[in-house]
């Protein structure tokens, strides 16, 4: 006998996209503070002393993908799957290659932070517009939009400032990422 006051479960592909869409937020709510943080540890940095650019870069990449590599265990395979784990291995590569310069000899760490920073903002665009539709989630879109200008910006090597440096232009990423998420996940 069944009773009528309990709910049905939810059919797994239901279940998988209310997971996916947990892991996304979940995602989001984990990196707010520390993009932020990280952002403005990046823009401080420089100014108060003397800080390596690689050592800062790969410093900040390897939280960002620890955190990505912790929400995916988390989440195991669920709709979205790919896209995660796929920002998450390349936000490694980028590592890899900032850190042991094995590509300098054919592009400069301006042009492979800017290519990181292009496809970063591509994927937050994305993924904000597939994981949450119907939410109000446009802050981060935008920070998606402002990711990919700071990338092309970047990697073509505009404006020819001092101070614009590949740290910097990630700082103010993660920035624009961190108070956008901020304002999107509590507004909601």
């Amino acid at each position: 006998m069944t009773n009528d006051l309990q709910s049905e479960p939810a059919l797994p592909s239901e279940e998988k996209r209310h997971n996916a869409i947990q892991a996304s937020r979940t995602m989001l709510l984990m990196q707010w503070p520390a993009h932020t943080v990280l952002g403005l540890m990046g823009l401080l940095l420089p100014f108060l002393g003397t800080a390596d650019d690689v050592a800062l870069i790969t410093s900040i990449l390897l939280i960002i993908s620890s955190t990505q590599a912790l929400i995916l265990l988390k989440y195991g395979v669920n709709p979205g799957f790919i896209w995660r784990f796929s920002i998450m291995l390349i936000t490694f590569i980028t590592i890899g290659l900032v850190y042991s310069g094995a590509l300098a000899s054919y592009f400069t760490m301006e042009q492979i932070m800017g290519g990181y920073l292009a496809g970063m903002g591509g994927y937050i665009v994305i993924e904000s517009r597939y994981s949450f539709s119907g939410h109000h989630i446009e802050p981060v879109v935008y920070s998606g939009y402002i990711a990919g200008v700071l990338g092309l910006m970047l990697y073509t090597g505009w404006p020819d400032l001092t101070w614009w440096t590949p740290v910097m232009a990630l700082s103010l990423h993660l920035i624009s990422l961190g108070l956008a998420t901020l304002y999107s996940v509590y507004n909601e």
